[in-house]
This record gives C-alpha cells, structure tokens and sequence, in this order.
C-alpha cells in the first residue's frame, strides 16, 4: 500500500496507509463523541418520528 505522508509544523511524518485509515477511523469516531457531547441534554431539532416519515418509515417498520 502506499504511504501517507503528512506535514507537520514543518516535519514531514510519513505514516503507513493501513494505520493511517485506522486513525481516520478513531478521529471519526472521537468527533462524534464530541458532538453528542456537545448536544446532550438540547432539546432535539427533529422527532424520530419526523425523520422517519420523511424516509416513508413508521416506527412499527423499525420493530418488523
């Protein structure tokens, strides 16, 4: 595979591609923690019920 080479503060680092999508992966992971983090306790912008319907879903297709 190819390597990734990535520059930092003016070093250049050069990172195995296979690690490099392991760490994509885990900063994904870590901004989305971040985001329920942020939101938790917010009153929600839209209802379940609302996404699903806009899917042409109803939570008995969720249960089926």
């Amino acid at each position: 595979m190819i390597d990734v080479e990535y520059i930092d503060g003016g070093r250049k680092v050069i990172i195995p591609a296979e690690e490099w999508e392991a760490l994509k992966d885990l900063a994904e992971h870590a901004e989305i923690y971040e985001l329920i983090q942020q939101r938790k306790g917010r009153a929600a912008i839209h209802g379940l019920d609302e996404i699903l319907a806009e899917e042409g879903l109803s939570r008995a297709d969720l249960e089926g």
